[in-house]
């Protein structure tokens, strides 16, 4: 029987109860309709613009959220395209995900891959690698994590035992690990003809979703998997050289998503207006917004007022003081005047 190689740390263990404090949290808040609709709109439009940031579209959050209510996203190339499917996938996902009968398995798999390829690529193309056919990496900068020594025609035995094991550890083992470890492997397999890498971004989705980490708390999966990109990467390629111990990957994927977690019940509670005060001194006497906008220009190359303003969810005064702070401050530069002025970390 398949069995992944990582330890139970520490890290682990107190990043779960973290993860699961901010998850009761942000659930037992009383919430009016109104309120968990926006929330709701928001948490796609953040999947969405970070889909945009991994593909390479330029989109601001305000553009995000017109899309995931139904704008097409016009570009040059078929990645509008791929927006437009991943827009339909968060749908499907969101949809459907009550549904009981609905569970992680090869036609699932196959299904959300099927989605993203919609008007993209032909139909047929959405299948398991079977040996001899051209695999299409477009856009997709994990091909190096690929296991070579699986072959295309053990593929799907190796893909039901991972499955297998995932299914049959439900109630045993934490659903974050279950997930992670399951994404890793998808990862290593890289199952699919055409995006896999897309294609198990989105499945992401569909896991936290189902396990109910994303269902009912709001989280944008997407944003994690963006982020934290280039950290993820490094602890992939060590597990690699390491004979698939996925220890160091499971403990920062857990640790992001708890302060993921963190950072979400704190949007809930401000669109409460019950935001508290936690009597710690700030880092820089920095507000979270802004300690928030460093961490993203850590990814996002650059950010406009606008976005700010949208992502932050707060007035234009509001954003003009707290990115001109950072300027001040030395931790931002300008870039441009006018509508075109963007802000971007002084060290890039």
């Amino acid at each position: 029987m398949f069995q992944p190689s990582y330890q139970l740390t520490n890290s682990m263990v107190q990043n779960l109860i973290k993860l699961e404090v901010e998850r009761n949290n942000i659930e037992n808040q009383d919430l009016n309709l109104q309120t968990r609709n926006q929330l709701q709109l928001r948490s796609k439009a953040l999947n969405m613009f970070h889909m945009a940031h991994i593909i390479g579209v330029d989109l601001t959050i305000k553009d995000a959220e017109k899309a995931v209510e139904g704008k097409k996203i016009l570009t040059e190339d078929a990645r509008g395209t791929i927006l437009t499917n991943f827009r339909n996938i968060l749908e499907f996902v969101r949809s459907n995900v009550i549904d009981n009968y609905i569970e992680i398995d090869l036609n699932i798999l196959l299904h959300i891959n099927k989605i993203l390829l919609t008007d993209w690529k032909e139909l047929w193309e959405s299948k398991f690698r079977s040996g001899g056919e051209q695999i299409d990496n477009t856009l997709d900068s994990w091909q190096n994590l690929r296991n070579n020594n699986i072959e295309s025609t053990s593929l799907q035995d190796e893909l039901l035992r991972i499955i297998d094991w995932y299914k049959s550890q439900t109630g045993k083992v934490h659903n974050a690990i279950r997930i992670g470890v399951l994404l890793y492997y998808l990862i290593r397999t890289a199952p699919f003809v055409v995006a896999n890498k897309l294609t198990i971004i989105a499945l992401a989705d569909f896991l936290m979703h189902k396990t109910g980490l994303a269902s009912k708390t709001f989280l944008p999966v997407t944003r994690n998997l963006d982020i934290y990109e280039d950290e993820y990467l490094e602890s992939w390629n060590r597990a690699i050289t390491s004979n698939d111990d996925i220890t160091l990957w499971l403990e920062r994927f857990i640790r992001n998503l708890a302060n993921d977690m963190l950072d979400t019940k704190e949007e809930v509670m401000k669109d409460l207006g019950s935001e508290g005060k936690t009597g710690k001194q700030p880092f820089l006497d920095l507000n979270r917004r802004q300690l928030k906008i460093l961490r993203y220009l850590q990814t996002i190359p650059t950010v406009k007022r606008e976005d700010y303003v949208q992502m932050m969810d707060v007035s234009t005064m509001t954003a003009f003081r707290d990115l001109n702070l950072l300027v001040k401050k030395k931790l931002l530069r300008v870039d441009g005047k006018g509508r075109g002025t963007k802000y971007l970390l002084s060290s890039k």
